[in-house]
């Protein structure tokens, strides 16, 4: 088995890893640089791949994806549609979520849809994909077998979100004779997070929330279930409201037929959807898709009656109608995302005098986690990818790491 990482050995995001067997070629993820993950046009960050792309015969046959983040698919609108794209149900209907509201060009049109632990077969590859615990919905790793050898592709992941059982279940049974670990290491080299588990974000979303005298806003990815699921038990334990937007409504909606635990907007008297006008609403209204949650719809002047109740899914316009109606005041902003995000809002909520409260957990690997299950699988060989910090990881895991560039090969 040939491995070839494209790009990722020596930054975070813009992943793209290729495997050669004697038989079978595929590509594992293909995604933006995050630099780049928010800009319109992304060809200056396409790989030249010989046999990928549209409008040439292809060369692979088959596209793993991990999970859907844009620094891991981001890149799959240029790909050949010929060559069968495979990922978890709930994978594809977040890329599809994306597509429709203009966030990403990418529309698959050869999918196959795998199940974790499911093993299939792609030419002489056995292939079984592992569920992981993660921020991205329904996110896997993947164990790749050719003839004696193995690869465990880790992917994103971590040990202390709301599916961490997953994470127990792997290092409790872990796949034997792994040959080579191309292993994460997004948090290497990172401050660790004062909240080290999801369960912890939601004990202390409740002890805020039982405060009566303050509205409360949440700002948090609407693609990140396992934070919407913690405000949402937390507003059901203090009896608030939790108010959402219709496009985190929609995404929630969607994904019903995946996990019967995620909110819905017609779950009763804690959730309510205020119908924020911004082009996601419009476009929801456009094609009538706004209409199923009108039984769920709160007016702003009910909304203010409330407020002390409610806590308020942050939006760019949800945040600029409150305080151009000067109501601002007792409220308190809960900042549930990476620290990075937080300067290009900070100066707004500064502004109005608003209190910010840092609530978040990562949606990747501590570095113990990371080391247990270094420990479980037992690799002879570890490659770090998605990390910005490679040089470290040998102090960390041992002599068994080996450094990659991006394009360089390996003989498994």
């Amino acid at each position: 088995m040939k491995l070839t990482i494209h790009r990722g050995t020596h930054e975070i995001g813009g992943s793209c890893i290729e495997l050669q067997s004697h038989h079978s070629r595929i590509l594992i993820d293909y995604g933006l640089p995050l630099p780049q993950a928010e800009k319109e046009s992304a060809e200056d960050a396409v790989i030249d791949i010989k046999g990928l792309y549209e409008g040439e015969q292809p060369l692979f046959d088959a596209i793993l994806l991990s999970h859907p983040h844009l620094d891991h698919y981001g890149l799959f609108s240029y790909i050949n549609p010929q060559i069968p794209v495979y990922l978890s149900k709930g994978c594809h209907e977040i890329i599809k979520i994306a597509h429709y509201f203009g966030q990403s060009r990418c529309l698959l049109e050869n999918v196959k849809l795998v199940r974790a632990w499911e093993q299939f077969t792609i030419g002489d590859l056995e292939i079984t994909p592992y569920l992981a615990d993660h921020s991205g919905f329904d996110a896997l790793s993947y164990l790749i077998k050719t003839g004696d050898k193995k690869l465990f592709y880790s992917g994103d992941f971590r040990g202390h979100g709301r599916k961490s059982v997953v994470f127990d279940k792997l290092i409790e049974n872990p796949p034997k004779d792994v040959d080579c670990l191309i292993l994460e290491g997004t948090m290497i080299g990172r401050d660790e997070e004062k909240y080290q588990k999801e369960e912890d974000i939601e004990e202390s979303l409740v002890t805020y929330f039982k405060d009566r005298k303050t509205l409360y806003f949440i700002a948090t990815s609407s693609q990140n279930i396992d934070r919407l699921v913690s405000a949402y038990r937390a507003c059901v334990r203090t009896d608030r409201i939790f108010v959402i937007d219709p496009y985190t409504a929609y995404i929630l909606d969607k994904l019903k037929p995946i996990s019967s635990n995620i909110p819905q907007f017609n779950w009763g008297k804690n959730i309510r959807i205020f119908f924020v006008p911004n082009s996601y609403t419009e476009k929801m209204a456009r094609d009538k898709s706004l209409f199923k949650y009108a039984s769920a719809k709160i007016s702003f002047d009910e909304l203010i009656d409330i407020k002390d109740k409610s806590v308020v899914k942050d939006t760019y316009l949800t945040r600029r109608i409150f305080a151009k109606k000067k109501l601002m005041e007792n409220s308190r902003l809960i900042f549930s995302m990476w620290s990075g995000y937080l300067p290009a809002v900070e100066v707004f909520w500064k502004k109005q005098n608003v209190p910010i409260l840092n609530i978040h957990t990562s949606g990747h690997a501590s570095i113990v986690e990371l080391k247990r299950l270094v420990v479980a699988l037992k690799p002879k060989t570890i490659i770090p990818n998605h990390t910005l910090y490679p040089d470290r990881f040998e102090k960390l895991f041992g002599a068994c790491v080996r450094c990659l560039n991006d394009g360089e090969s390996l003989n498994i």
